[in-house]
């Protein structure tokens, strides 16, 4: 599939960071996707920073609505690079296809819990047992949110196995809540602080996963053959997004800015609710839990060292 068409299928939108002054002739357009959530926004932040043309990169950014896309787009290269969630890079590896992890993204911290089970105000559910036979919904099915919360009603007295799992958009779980659609949800930031007032909290899933310290929630891809054919410019790529990590937690203030510009939220709505941190080094154990509980349950055919994810000499 040709870019433009990608684009236009998708609905997604091109997001050209402000460039400065010309690169050199013949210098290649590194096409890099990201999405409109928090998780996601480093290459953004980076290109409307200027860190990318500050490394001599000439960067277009493109906004996918979903980690899943961005996943197929880097796969069948649309893109050359593009941040998705740890469960679709996983599975995308598992399988064979080619991508590698370049860097990792945002990162859970208690602090910051990300993803909320809950149920509507009103509901006599209050714990994990009481969502046994209950319907559960979540934005992709067999893939790291579910597998978390099935960790999470394992771990707190519950039976995953009992509830029934159902794919929903994350702008349509309030309203099928309330009207009893669904009995439960696991919704993320910031639709979680834009709804609160009509939920009853359960749980927090992702504390789970690795005994509630961090891991990566969101990472970079390469596609395979560009980041063969390209290491040099892989590795500035993996040091400019590491770069804004940095500066994003940094500069908490300023990142909202760009966050409300990125994902259309009102900056008091970002406010009321902890800045997702991002990691700052290259490590593949960050990786490892969610290859952990994603084969726990069965949604990975194998599991695997996170290090196999890894791209050579970048």
């Amino acid at each position: 599939m040709k870019r433009s068409q990608f684009v236009a299928s998708t609905g997604a939108a091109a997001v050209l960071g402000a460039h400065a002054p010309a690169m050199a002739a013949g210098s290649p357009t590194i096409q890099i996707a990201t999405g409109a959530v928090e998780e996601f926004a480093q290459p953004y932040y980076a290109s409307q920073q200027g860190f990318f043309r500050d490394a001599g990169l000439d960067v277009a950014i493109t906004v996918v609505p979903g980690g899943g896309l961005v996943t197929q787009a880097v796969i069948g290269g649309t893109l050359d690079a593009g941040v998705t969630n740890s469960g679709s890079m996983s599975a995308a590896h598992a399988r064979g296809l080619p991508i590698y992890w370049l860097c990792p993204g945002g990162v859970y911290s208690s602090a910051s819990p990300i993803a909320h089970l809950v149920v509507a105000k009103g509901s006599p559910i209050s714990n994990a047992a009481g969502l046994t036979g209950k319907t559960i919904g979540v934005t992709t099915l067999n893939d790291m949110v579910q597998a978390t919360g099935m960790l999470w009603l394992d771990k707190h007295g519950g039976d995953s196995r009992a509830a029934k799992w159902f794919e929903i958009k994350a702008a349509e779980m309030a309203a099928a809540i309330q009207v009893g659609r669904i009995d439960a949800a696991i919704v993320v930031e910031p639709a979680y602080s834009g709804s609160k007032d009509g939920f009853k909290l359960i749980g927090l899933p992702y504390e789970a996963v690795n005994n509630n310290k961090p891991f990566q929630t969101a990472g970079l891809i390469g596609n395979k053959t560009w980041v063969d054919a390209n290491p040099d410019l892989a590795r500035k790529v993996v040091q400019v997004v590491l770069h804004t990590g940095d500066w994003a937690n940094r500069n908490p203030d300023d990142a909202v800015t760009l966050l409300a510009q990125l994902t259309g939220v009102d900056p008091v709505a970002i406010n009321s609710y902890p800045r997702i941190p991002f990691a700052t080094k290259l490590d593949p154990g960050l990786v490892q839990p969610v290859i952990d509980v994603m084969a726990r349950y069965g949604f990975l055919p194998r599991s695997f060292s996170a290090a196999e994810l890894r791209a050579p000499g970048v």
